[in-house]
């Protein structure tokens, strides 16, 4: 629920900038992060929500993926008025950054995947990252140490390829092994901590490279 005007014109600059994201698949956006509120949960970050309240309000259903969800939830919950439901009936998958490999992939894994008559109703997985860094400017390493890897992708709305950096793969691996079929399948949504935003729709081809950012530098 927008709570006041300021909030409104965030909400509208990061609808454009995901927009944007979803226009030319595995670009970098940013967004701006929701101010801090002493109720909000420190896993679920300013930027996180942002592009959560953007996307989620009382006429959908989501969940949140996580070791242990159950404050993160209930907060945006309150904050959104959108309805819970479990992974496989959400309309929103919101994977927190903190989350493991087995939490990103049963997200993906049991994300809604829409019908053929219905492709629309296919789920949308926000994944936490710690890390996005857009080619061809890789900026080194993540806030942990840990090499950033390059995704690439192919299919409509990008000219050849595109490609990015990202901290973590699983999300990908899982993506793969769901096989679906256009027009079914599942939109990903990568977010950082710092508001960088990559889309990655049903329609886009993903290919991890086997270079890291010291690879390709």
């Amino acid at each position: 629920m927008v709570k006041d005007e300021e909030e409104l014109h965030r909400l509208q600059r990061a609808f454009r900038e995901v927009l944007g994201a979803y226009a030319r698949p595995g670009t970098v956006h940013r967004v701006e992060a929701t101010p801090q509120d002493a109720a909000r949960p420190a896993e679920v970050g300013g930027h996180l929500e942002t592009v959560a309240r953007m996307l989620v309000d009382q006429a959908v259903t989501f969940c949140v993926v996580d070791g242990a969800p159950e404050a993160a939830a209930s907060y945006l919950a309150d904050e959104t008025h959108a309805r819970r439901r479990g992974v496989s009936d959400a309309d929103y998958v919101i994977v927190l950054p903190r989350a493991d490999a087995d939490d990103v992939a049963r997200a993906v894994r049991e994300a809604r995947p829409g019908t053929l008559v219905s492709p629309e109703t296919g789920a949308t997985v926000l994944v936490g990252c710690s890390r996005l860094a857009a080619w061809p400017a890789p900026d080194g390493k993540d806030d942990l140490g840990a090499d950033l890897r390059m995704v690439e992708v192919r299919g409509p709305g990008v000219r050849d390829v595109n490609r990015f950096f990202v901290d973590r793969e699983d999300w990908a691996a899982a993506r793969a092994a769901r096989r679906d079929e256009f027009p079914c399948g599942i939109e990903i949504v990568l977010v950082d901590g710092a508001g960088r935003v990559v889309a990655v729709p049903r329609s886009s081809a993903v290919t991890v490279a086997l270079a890291s950012v010291q690879e390709v530098r």
